[in-house]
């Protein structure tokens, strides 16, 4: 559990915030029996395997693996950290939480000042839009045709040309000076005074996941350089971490979301219906980025500019989202450079079309080759042939791989033999050839090694479902303690679990399964959680904890069996260290036999 804040305020925090009530904020739940059933928000599912135990006031997903507590699910589905989750916990309950002496308490109240100073300036910039004096920025978007409902959906503004208007205005609201230059809101001269970012510029609220205002991007209205301008990087605001209206985008009910460039591709697309569009906040695409896409899409469409740099963005962007494993496909925009020109000139309806006509990384990158290379020439076939052959190798699925080579040998009127020939050359098949050669050298050595791992893995979960009864029914530590200790406990999670439950019962503080979450990492979570739901429920937990103190005692005699044969064997002791050794070993081979006539 963090040491931030006292154990005791945790707790009260997470006592205070009921896990079906938050987490039916975020996920539709249906209650079957004693448990809320729906579709997981951590991986895409059609078939509901995200539950939610209000009786142990935790949740677990069968698809996924994830589990944990009212904590643990606000940091995945807020992408916080343990202290983070807390506040906004906190706050949710109307906690008021106790001031740290950690560096980190100022770090969390600087981060709290950067958002409540871009929340201002927003409020500002939409003020100047909305300024009868002041129609320049309205009269840009009304001829890019943005209405004043996605005006105000998306809470655009205006900047002054005014060197300092912004500072002044946030001086006057009560932020000092160097909150509002860790904003990137303004910018430090070279005598010590302030002058605004932005100027002259529309102005783009970009809001993280949760629907802060972390961020913003500037057009000009006019001619001029750069066209666009974003924030700077703050404690709030990481360009590679955000997408823009995600916020939006993640709530539209669709499986498929719709990555753009621009800012006013996503606005315009939304204003016409289509809201599962986002956009990559003027970066190149980043492993970040495809991890928020991949956890709320089943598929990604990008629908970059159909310019030569949009290209090669879209490139770069599938190249890294296919190496995630994510589903891309890219749509072409016809007799347009961009999505908010097309769907302005044609209408939803036509760009739904082009959503469906899709083609996927490989369509795409063969049709770029192609419109390079001329096939009108037997050279040009050639190396378009070559071309084609480099990329089907790379593809891992060998159906896939067919599939796609018999329908480019089709489209192309290349025989299906010279594709699958020219495949087959560049694909090595060391690696099958090394798995089956290691098969047939399988030996007992290999076999034992197995086996040991399989008894291992046994004990392991043995440990957590000990340590899972006893969670759940505190009355089993009178006859556990003077049987077992935490350092008996072999694996090192179970022991650190083990630890901490151990210390709050000798101290009669009692435990319930939800604050185990608090401890736990999170590659464990799902085992224990899975054994709470399908395993705490004994007819007699004192028989059940009885058993499995004799099958943990059982695996680590054999253990010290084990290593006392190994001793003997290589006979590098002394005689009396060997007749010692033999009389452990008697005495391990009687215990056993006692263990397993009681059990």
């Amino acid at each position: 559990m963090s040491n931030y804040y006292p154990d005791e305020v945790i707790e009260e925090v997470r006592l205070s915030n009921d896990i079906v009530d938050v987490v039916g904020e975020y996920v539709k739940l249906q209650k079957k029996g004693k448990v809320y059933f729906g579709l997981c928000p951590f991986h895409n599912e059609k078939t509901p395997s995200f539950n939610v135990v209000p009786s142990g006031q935790y949740f677990n997903c069968f698809g996924c693996g994830r589990a944990g507590n009212v904590f643990q699910f606000i940091q995945l589905a807020e992408n916080l950290d343990f202290v983070e989750a807390v506040k906004l916990l906190a706050d949710r309950a109307h906690i008021t939480l106790p001031e740290g002496n950690s560096a980190n308490d100022g770090r969390l109240k600087l981060k709290q000042q950067l958002i409540e100073i871009n929340v201002e300036a927003a409020r500002y910039f939409r003020s100047i839009l909305f300024n009868n004096t002041n129609t320049e920025g309205i009269q840009y978007l009304k001829r890019r045709g943005i209405n004043e409902t996605t005006i105000k959906k998306f809470g655009l503004g205006f900047s002054t040309d005014e060197w300092d208007s912004l500072y002044k205005y946030l001086i006057e609201k009560g932020f000092d000076h160097e909150a509002i230059k860790l904003s990137g809101l303004v910018i430090q001269n070279k005598k010590g005074g302030f002058y605004d970012r932005f100027r002259g510029r529309i102005m783009f609220p970009i809001f993280d996941i949760r629907g802060n205002v972390i961020g913003f991007g500037g057009r000009i209205t006019g001619q001029g350089e750069p066209k666009y301008m974003n924030s700077p990087e703050t404690l709030v605001y990481d360009k590679g971490r955000n997408l823009y209206a995600l916020n939006y985008a993640k709530n539209s009910g669709e499986k498929r979301l719709i990555l753009v460039e621009g800012y006013m591709d996503v606005i315009s697309l939304h204003q016409y219906g289509i809201t599962n569009v986002v956009a990559s906040l003027g970066t190149a695409m980043t492993e970040n980025q495809g991890k928020l896409l991949k956890k709320y899409a089943d598929e990604i469409i990008i629908a970059y500019d159909a310019d030569t740099a949009g290209q090669s963005a879209t490139l770069r962007s599938m190249d890294i989202l296919d190496d995630m494993g994510c589903n891309v496909k890219v749509l072409k925009i016809p007799d347009a450079k961009d999505p908010d020109e097309f769907i302005r000139k044609s209408g939803p309806e036509e760009f739904r079309k082009l959503i469906n006509k899709s083609v996927t990384l490989l369509e795409y990158k063969i049709k770029l080759i192609e419109s390079r290379i001329s096939i009108e020439t037997t050279e040009g076939q050639v190396r378009f042939l070559n071309e084609i052959a480099d990329l089907l190798a790379k593809v891992s699925n060998s159906i896939e791989r067919e599939m796609y080579a018999r329908k480019f040998a089709r489209e192309y009127n290349i025989s299906e033999q010279s594709i699958f020939s020219e495949i087959l050359k560049r694909i090595k098949p060391s690696k099958k050839v090394e798995r089956r050669i290691a098969v047939k050298r399988e030996d007992l050595k290999s076999v034992t090694a197995r086996e040991n791992e399989r008894k291992k893995g046994s004990n392991i979960h043995n440990e957590r479902l000990l340590l899972c009864l006893l969670c759940t029914d505190n009355s089993l530590y009178r006859i556990i303690k003077s049987k077992i200790k935490p350092e008996d406990f072999t694996d090192e999670n179970n022991r650190k679990v083990a630890k901490f439950i151990f210390e709050k019962l000798e101290n009669e503080k009692g435990i319930v399964p939800a604050e185990l979450f608090n401890i736990l990492d999170q590659s464990v979570s799902g085992e224990y959680s899975r054994i709470l739901m399908e395993e705490c429920n004994c007819e007699d937990n004192t028989k059940a904890v009885m058993d499995i103190i004799n099958k943990m005692e059982l695996y680590n005699l054999d253990n010290r069996l084990e290593e006392i044969l190994n001793e003997l064997n290589n006979r590098d002791g002394k005689e009396g260290n060997v007749e010692k050794l033999k009389h452990e070993l008697q005495s391990i081979i009687a215990r056993k036999k006692k263990l397993r006539f009681h059990s």
